[in-house]
C-alpha cells in the first residue's frame, strides 16, 4: 500500500452513462488532488483522558490542481475514512481545522486543550496551529467518528481556486497501533451546460499512514492544560451569517421575529431581517435575494402565510415579500439539494406551531428548530446547527462484552 506522499486522485468528467471520457484529445481531465507528506507526532494526552488510546497531532498536506480551460468549480469536497483492520473500528477523529464557515483575511492561531479540542490562542507564538487565511468557505463534517471531510465552497462565484491546503486533526487509536489504513476520496461540481453530457467521477485511492513514536523528531506535542474550552472559544472565532425569512402574519409576529433577530445578534449571529433595513427607499427583493445568496443560513419562522407561501396557496396581490423570498429558496433547494438544506433551518418561535413550517421545508423527515423562549437557552440547538458544535461527541467504539458472543455450533447448553 502506498505512503500519502505518492497519492493523487484524478478529477476527470464521465459520460451520462458513467464511461469515463479519455483526457485527449477531448481535454476531458479537469485536474488532480495530490496528497504531499503529512506529519504525524504523538499527544502527550492528560493522564486517564484516553486510556487503552494513542493520540496522535496529525497535519495534513495537500495540492488542487485544475486544468485552467475548465468551467469554475463551486465546491470541491475531500474526504479520508480512517479503516480498522480488525472486526470493530476503534478510531476516532476527536476535532479537526479548518472547522466550519469562511475565514478572515488574518492567519488564526489555536493551541489544544486538555480535552484535545482545538482553542484558539491568546499567544499566537506557542500555538500548535496557526490556520492561513482563506478567500473561500469551508465546511466541515465527520468529527467524533472514523472520517473527516472538508468542503470547499466558492464565495463570489470565482470558483475554488487551485493550490496547496493544510489541515490538522487530533486522531484516536488503539495504544501500541503502528499505522493506519486510509480511504481518500473526492467530490466535487463543475458548472458546465445542461446539454453538455458529462458528470463529474473520480477514483478513491487507499494508503497508510505511519505514525511517530515519542523518540521520533519532531517530538510529542503537549497540550494546554490552561486553555478553554472548543464551544466557547469557537464563538469568539467564528460569526455565522443569517438572513430571517418571514411572512408580516401579525403584528404580534412582527414583534416576536424581531425580539428574535436581536437574540441572534446577542449572541454572536450576524443576523439581516426587514425591520432593521426600513431607511431610505429600495428594491426589496433584490436586497432579500443579494443577502439569501451571501449569508450561511436562512432562518425561516414558521407561521400560516409563510408556511402557504411556501408551498405554493397564496393567490392575488397580497404578501409580495414572503412569495419572492420563498421562490429564491425553493429555487436553491431544488438546484442544490446538498448543499442549502443544512442551509435552510426552519425555526418555530414561542407563539408558533411546528403544523406551519412549510411542508416543501420537510418538517419532519428532516431537523426543525423549536424555540420555546426567547433566552440563549431556547436557541442552543439553532446555534449548534449554524456552528457545528455537537452538545455530545461520540467516544471511541469499545469491545463487546463475552457475554453477548453468539456460542460455537455444539456448545449450546
Amino acid at each position: 500500500m502506498d505512503s500519502q506522499h505518492d497519492v493523487r486522485i484524478d478529477l476527470t468528467l464521465a459520460d451520462e452513462g458513467g464511461r469515463r471520457m479519455d483526457s485527449a484529445p477531448n481535454g476531458v481531465s479537469i485536474g488532480a488532488v495530490r496528497l504531499r507528506g503529512w506529519q504525524t507526532d504523538r499527544i502527550d494526552a492528560p493522564a486517564g483522558m484516553f486510556d487503552g488510546y494513542d493520540a496522535y497531532f496529525v497535519k495534513i498536506n495537500y495540492e488542487v490542481e485544475l486544468d485552467p480551460q475548465i468551467p469554475s468549480m463551486p465546491w470541491l469536497e475531500i474526504t479520508f475514512d480512517f479503516i480498522s483492520g480488525g472486526e470493530e473500528n476503534l478510531v476516532s477523529v476527536v476535532d479537526a481545522l479548518p472547522r466550519f464557515g469562511t475565514f478572515a483575511d488574518t492567519p488564526k492561531p489555536y493551541v489544544l486543550n486538555q480535552f484535545l479540542n482545538f482553542v484558539p490562542s491568546a499567544d499566537g507564538a506557542s500555538a500548535h496551529v496557526l490556520l492561513p487565511a482563506s478567500r473561500e468557505r469551508v465546511d466541515t463534517f465527520g468529527i467524533g467518528g472514523q472520517g473527516v471531510r472538508w468542503r470547499h465552497v466558492s464565495l463570489g462565484g470565482s470558483g475554488v481556486q487551485p493550490g496547496s491546503h493544510a489541515a490538522w486533526l487530533v486522531l484516536l487509536v488503539p495504544a501500541g497501533q503502528a499505522d493506519q489504513r486510509v480511504e481518500f476520496s473526492a467530490r466535487y461540481d463543475v458548472e458546465i451546460g445542461p446539454d453538455a453530457g458529462y458528470q463529474p467521477t473520480q477514483s478513491p485511492a487507499e494508503f497508510k499512514l505511519t505514525f511517530s513514536t515519542p523518540s521520533d523528531p519532531p517530538g510529542v506535542v503537549t497540550p494546554s492544560l490552561s486553555a478553554g474550552v472548543t464551544i466557547t472559544d469557537r464563538g469568539e472565532e467564528y460569526h455565522p451569517s443569517v438572513f430571517i425569512c418571514y411572512a408580516h402574519d401579525t403584528f404580534q409576529h412582527k414583534d416576536y421575529a424581531r425580539q428574535f433577530g436581536n437574540l441572534l445578534v446577542r449572541n454572536g449571529v450576524d443576523a439581516h431581517m426587514d425591520q432593521w433595513y426600513v431607511t431610505h427607499r429600495k428594491d426589496w427583493a433584490i436586497w432579500a435575494r443579494e443577502l439569501i445568496n451571501r449569508v450561511d443560513f436562512v432562518a425561516v419562522l414558521a407561521s400560516p402565510i409563510c408556511k402557504m407561501a411556501f408551498d405554493g396557496e397564496l393567490k392575488g396581490t397580497e404578501n409580495p415579500g414572503i412569495r419572492s423570498e420563498s421562490l429564491i429558496i425553493k429555487e436553491k433547494l431544488h438546484a442544490e439539494r446538498d448543499e442549502w438544506t443544512p442551509k435552510v433551518l426552519p425555526v418555530v418561535l414561542p407563539h408558533e406551531l411546528v403544523e406551519h413550517v412549510p411542508e416543501v421545508l420537510q418538517p419532519w423527515t428532516s431537523d426543525h428548530y423549536n424555540v420555546g423562549r426567547l433566552t440563549p437557552d431556547g436557541i442552543d440547538d439553532l446555534l449548534r446547527a449554524m456552528t457545528g458544535a455537537a452538545a455530545h461527541v461520540r467516544p471511541p467504539l469499545g469491545k463487546l462484552p463475552p457475554s453477548v458472543f453468539k456460542p460455537l455450533s455444539g456448545t449450546e447448553s
